[in-house]
C-alpha cells in the first residue's frame, strides 16, 4: 500500500516535469541552436528526477522490510 502511494506521487512529480508550464532552460537553449549567452542553461529536469530517485529509494526501503 506504501508502495502505492509513493509510486503516484513519483507519478506525479512526472508529469509535473513533463508539463507545459515547466520550461527546461537546457532545452529552450537548444531550441534556439545553442546560442552563446550568459544565461543559466542547465537542465532543470534533474531536479525533479533527483526527487523521484530518493522517492524510489524509499519505496525499495518498504519492499525490503
Amino acid at each position: 500500500m506504501k508502495e502505492k502511494k509513493i509510486e503516484d506521487i513519483i507519478e506525479d512529480i512526472r508529469e509535473l516535469r513533463d508539463a507545459d508550464f515547466h520550461v527546461c532552460a537546457h532545452s529552450e537553449w537548444q531550441a534556439k541552436g545553442e546560442p552563446e549567452t550568459d544565461e543559466n542553461i542547465e537542465c532543470s529536469c534533474n531536479n525533479f528526477d533527483q526527487v523521484m530517485d530518493k522517492l524510489e529509494d524509499i519505496k525499495n526501503e518498504f519492499k525490503r522490510s
